[in-house]
């Protein structure tokens, strides 16, 4: 044998002896788990999605891998919610489709909490709103495991809006709901608009072409991503807070070491706590930059948002209540401090 040899194999005997050998399949993940989320991978919820992956891995000690689909690449995310319910995907950063619960319209009813203080209490682990929507999707075969708050809700127009604070003032204007969302629907005609329900694909035409005026439903990012060059007003009307769940299929779940288990829990209500904490510096940075392009921002007072909150309670509430059903109307009253 000669000295290169020789010292070849010196050199492998080391390096094997003292673990320096790169990481290689030997050091697979025990555990992969797929994530869906429709949001665009360099937006504040797509930032989010993937520190989850990477914190999950990393508390893990590699344990778990999460492969992280950004912008609805396994589906439009009513699609997803029901592939998360069969276990087809694993977890989802995303909302909570009303197909299958009508009652889960709790995550975007209006003015539950028009405060970003209200807000966190009311949707941090343990809050009512964030128990009622873990008992709701219990029975799909789904667990809650944090929430991201992506942003406070307002309305874009392409036009201006007169006497926007007042909650009985007339619009001569036409705005966009979701189709489904029966909640806003009502919302913003007891607001004095018109209402019309749009697809989300045809949105942006509609509102350049004056099919539409304005539309609600989103946040202050989303509207800079969407709609930027075709927003001139934008009311910060706080009439929901724009959420996406962190859920995951139970089954799944289940099949995970307890351990495991307590990592997906434990990074997940971090990173909804950091965001919560973190949220309206977030929406405020958003709305400046919709300043500084042109578009007309408005902000109420907290006392503009007290009493257009007070009018939704009584004046909405009341016609919308059939979507939540007695006994979630009953526990939303309660966690405001309404009476029966």
């Amino acid at each position: 044998m000669n000295n290169s040899l020789r010292s070849l194999l010196r050199l492998t005997a080391s390096v094997v002896a003292f673990g320096i050998l790169p990481i290689s399949s030997s050091y697979a993940a025990d555990t992969t788990l797929r994530l869906t989320h429709l949001f665009r991978a360099d937006s504040d919820a797509g930032k989010a999605a993937q520190a989850f992956a990477d914190e999950v891995a990393e508390k893990s000690q590699g344990r778990i891998e999460i492969k992280v689909y950004p912008s609805s690449q396994l589906g439009d995310w009513t699609e997803t919610h029901a592939q998360l319910m069969q276990g087809a995907i694993d977890i989802g950063l995303q909302p909570l489709s009303t197909n299958f619960d009508k009652r889960l319209a709790i995550a975007w009813f209006p003015y539950i909490a028009p405060t970003y203080a209200a807000a966190k209490k009311a949707y941090s682990a343990g809050g009512f709103a964030y128990n009622i929507v873990d008992q709701l999707i219990q029975p799909q075969n789904l667990k809650l495991l944090g929430v991201f708050a992506d942003g406070m809700g307002g309305a874009g127009f392409t036009k201006a809006v007169n006497d926007p604070a007042n909650p009985v003032a007339k619009h001569d204007l036409r705005i966009r709901v979701w189709p489904g969302g029966t909640t806003h629907q009502v919302l913003m005609q007891k607001l004095g608009y018109q209402v019309a329900t749009v697809p989300w694909a045809e949105l942006y035409t509609g509102m350049q072409t004056g099919v539409v005026d304005g539309q609600i439903g989103g946040s202050p990012e989303l509207a800079n991503n969407n709609f930027k060059d075709i927003t001139k007003t934008w009311l910060q009307y706080n009439d929901h807070l724009e959420l996406a769940w962190f859920v995951i299929n139970n089954d799944r779940f289940n099949t995970l070491p307890e351990q495991d288990r307590q990592v997906l829990v434990s990074v997940a209500q971090e990173i909804s706590s950091r965001r919560f904490d973190g949220v309206e510096v977030a929406d405020e940075e958003q709305l400046d930059a919709m300043a500084a392009n042109g578009t007309k921002v408005v902000r109420f007072t907290p006392q503009q948002l007290a009493t257009l909150a007070d009018f939704t309670r009584t004046q909405v509430w009341p016609e919308i209540a059939q979507e939540l059903g007695d006994d979630v109307m009953a526990q939303l009253r309660a966690g405001v401090g309404l009476a029966k």
